[in-house]
């Protein structure tokens, strides 16, 4: 699977890649957003022994069965021993992948077919450098949305943080040092994924094809946001950080106390010098039945209302104690059930001191 932000190289890489086919049987799945696949007419005289194009649509989402259909459709033939498929800029991975690994309504997964061989980004380096320069110096003017559509920073970090292999490309465009920083910044952002630095898309194929590096767990839980949470303590330890050089450090905020809703987004929207990426669920004292998930990249909080929690629908007789889910069992604690706070901060130089006061402030 190839994702990666608009224009970052993902069509060339691929014709790099199937151009080195020498006469192994490949395929591929090309989607593109507009209903004219030009993505598509390009890679099919790449070398491709077949190319299926869908249009009018994304992969993650609108296109999913479609994609689905494509591939256990290729799969069936025996033909093909492997099957590539580029995804528009916009798609997120972890949808993709959620189709291998979840079974459908007839208890099938795509893995059944076909299985998920890696999750490979591709990064245009200048475009990120310039990216992240930006959401340097807008850090402490953030602006919030909710449920709006993710900014160029959220849906690049996304691509980032859930990949197997993150391909650097374009690293003509960047000088050494900045090149030296971006690995660095890939590496604190997904520390398990495998970087590859490229020019116009250039690598061997086999470092693609010859090595299955997809893992359920292992590439799910890839993003440092993800494992810092998972290694986090109940009440984590704080410390500041006093260096000449920027360092990466993080806080896990967990609690069993709702916040005051209008004080969290006063907190958020004004920052704090070095927060750079921050995400996690929340429970509001005005909103106790509802659990809140909120991202921030860069300058863009997000929030989000994505259902209840499973003690309030105890509570309200919508289910029994033997239909709460398993994972809200884990984290179940009296008298709060499942609601909790439960957040990760990273940034740079980011003074986890003050932010834990600050968001403890925040408590009703």
């Amino acid at each position: 699977m190839l994702s990666g932000f608009l224009g970052a190289g993902k069509t060339t890489l691929l014709q790099q890649v199937l151009s080195q086919a020498q006469g192994r049987k490949w395929a591929a799945v090309v989607n593109d957003l507009a209903s004219l696949n030009l993505d598509g007419r390009i890679v099919e005289q790449a070398g491709a022994s077949r190319v299926v194009e869908l249009g009018n649509g994304c992969v993650c989402c609108s296109m999913r069965d479609e994609l689905a259909e494509s591939i256990a459709e290729l799969a069936a033939t025996g033909r093909f021993e492997h099957i590539f498929v580029e995804t528009t800029g916009v798609a997120e991975p972890r949808g993709i992948a959620a189709l291998f690994v979840r079974p459908n309504a007839f208890g099938r997964r795509l893995n059944d077919f076909a299985r998920l061989h890696a999750l490979v980004t591709v990064i245009d380096a200048a475009q990120l450098l310039r990216v992240w320069r930006a959401e340097r110096l807008r850090d402490g003017q953030r602006t919030s949305r909710h449920r709006e559509p993710k900014e160029v920073m959220e849906l690049m970090l996304e691509q980032i943080e859930c990949a197997d292999v993150l391909v650097l490309n374009k690293t003509d465009l960047v000088n050494e040092a900045e090149q030296t920083q971006l690995t660095e910044i890939l590496t604190e952002l997904n520390p398990r994924a495998e970087i590859i630095r490229t020019r116009d898309g250039k690598l061997p194929a086999a470092q693609l094809v010859d090595t299955a590096r997809f893992d359920e767990q292992a590439t799910l839980q890839g993003a440092r946001w993800l494992r810092v949470l998972a290694d986090g303590p109940l009440v984590a330890p704080v410390r500041a950080i006093a260096s000449k050089k920027p360092q990466w450090n993080s806080l896990v905020f967990q609690e069993r106390r709702p916040f005051a809703g209008d004080k969290l987004r006063t907190l958020m929207a004004r920052g704090h010098p070095g927060l750079l990426r921050a995400k996690g669920f929340f429970w509001l004292a005005e909103q106790p039945a509802d659990m809140g998930y909120f991202s921030l990249a860069g300058g863009v909080a997000r929030w989000e209302m994505v259902g209840s929690w499973a003690a309030a629908l105890r509570e309200r007789g919508v289910i029994g104690e033997a239909e709460i889910p398993a994972t809200a069992k884990v984290l179940w604690q009296e008298p709060y059930g499942d609601r909790r706070q439960e957040l990760v901060f990273i940034g740079l130089d980011l003074d986890t001191v003050a932010l834990q006061r600050d968001l403890e402030n925040c408590l009703a």
